[in-house]
């Protein structure tokens, strides 16, 4: 099962750098980043780059112009961009236990969950 984490932020870069910080000390890493941006600022975009650059992990920046508080409009353009059988969603302000995404996973392919 191919797995996607996908990340919302806005115009706070100084939390995703510590959000994607704990995605690389993932014990499972996810099979793509998807980061979707409810129109931050160059700095984001930046560290977002710079991330991309060091990342074992494939990163989609999904990006739309500020035009106030339109979350799920650019969570929905992320999620149509991804290629994962599973998505896992979270907020650009929270910090990931390292088992965060292996535990998503094993509760996703655990049959007698469903």
């Amino acid at each position: 099962m191919k797995t996607s984490l996908l990340i919302s932020t806005y115009n706070w870069p100084k939390a995703l750098e510590l959000v994607l910080l704990s995605v690389e000390n993932q014990i499972l890493k996810p099979d793509e980043l998807l980061l979707a941006d409810d129109g931050s600022t160059e700095e984001t975009t930046d560290l977002i780059n710079a991330f991309k650059k060091k990342s074992s992990i494939p990163v989609k920046h999904v990006w739309h112009e500020d035009n106030g508080f339109q979350k799920s409009i650019i969570l929905n353009k992320a999620i149509a961009q991804s290629k994962g059988d599973y998505i896992i969603q979270t907020d650009g302000d929270c910090i990931l236990h390292p088992y965060f995404c292996l535990l998503y996973t094993s509760d996703a392919a655990d049959d007698s969950l469903r």
